[in-house]
């Protein structure tokens, strides 16, 4: 443990530039925190900091040391949590597509082994999620393979294959676009809702299609709901997209009109964990029941 406070003093110093500042939030003496940088230098034989009257800057060793030290400081915290609360915690981060169409059908087969893990799901843009994952304070992505294909440091993550099936194009009864079959050209035409259309899906694109969606300012509207961009589409002349299951399903209840997505799009989930996930039962039964 005695490793892991010296790893904390160096964090907050390498954070605030400042033994001044980092002691401050410490609630040590300005000696007591050189004392434990010094110590730490010691322990791993470098230099970590450049030390003036006036500044602090990390050495090399310091900024490898860095990244590492978050993500065992992080992981350490989640173990405390864990044992002291009793229970285990599962936090994941998603499109918000999936969140409403998969997460809780998931949970409810989750819950059935694990009823005492809290579980909690949020929606951040893919890049900031994986950051999170890598300092642990996040065990799951689930992504668009288009968005997880585009992470930072995905060499340090392994993906699941979730979901495979073809994209919907749906609108309200009676739209003008349901008289015939359309081209992707003509039917961009419309004004479009999408759920979870981020930069990385964009950029993933064919260039000709992305081309094509640029040239004519689609989508119109970016949301984060996925039911926003259905009851703008049985309201009003706007497109939306589902997967293929969704869109069945809405469509033989009546609620709203589709055929398969001009262009042949896919749903394609995934979801992604770090490598030594394996240690942890409750991240790999959550992606077996997704």
């Amino acid at each position: 443990m005695d490793d892991l406070r010296l790893l904390r003093h160096f964090e907050a110093v390498y954070r605030l530039l400042s033994f001044t500042a980092a002691a401050e939030e410490l609630g040590l003496t300005h000696s007591a925190l050189t004392k434990s940088i010094k110590l730490l230098e010691a322990d791993w034989e470098s230099q970590l900091f450049h030390r003036t009257t006036r500044t602090v800057v990390a050495t090399e060793a310091g900024k490898k040391l860095y990244p590492q030290a978050v993500e065992l400081l992080a992981f350490a915290a989640s173990v405390r949590g864990s044992i002291s609360a009793g229970e285990h915690e599962l936090n994941i981060v998603s499109g918000p597509g999936v969140i409403e169409s998969m997460i809780h059908p998931a949970i409810v087969r989750f819950a059935q082994l694990y009823p005492r893990t809290r579980i909690n799901v949020s929606t951040m843009p893919p890049h900031l999620a994986a950051e999170e994952l890598l300092q642990r304070r996040i065990h799951l992505l689930i992504y668009h393979h288009a968005s997880l294909a585009g992470l930072p440091h995905k060499d340090r993550m392994r993906v699941t294959d979730v979901i495979d099936e073809p994209y919907w194009m749906v609108h309200r009864k009676g739209h003008p676009v349901s008289s015939r079959s359309h081209t992707l050209s003509e039917v961009i035409q419309y004004d479009w809702a999408l759920a979870g259309y981020d930069r990385m899906f964009e950029q993933s694109l064919p260039a000709d299609i992305r081309e094509l969606l640029e040239k004519n300012g689609v989508p119109h509207y970016r949301l984060l709901s996925q039911a926003a961009c259905i009851e703008l589409a049985k309201q009003t002349e706007i497109l939306t997209t589902l997967p293929q299951s969704a869109a069945q399903e809405m469509i033989s209840e009546g609620i709203i009109d589709g055929v398969p997505h001009p262009g042949g799009f896919r749903f394609s989930i995934g979801a992604a964990v770090l490598f030594d996930a394996g240690r942890e039962p409750t991240v790999e039964h959550f992606v077996e029941c997704l």
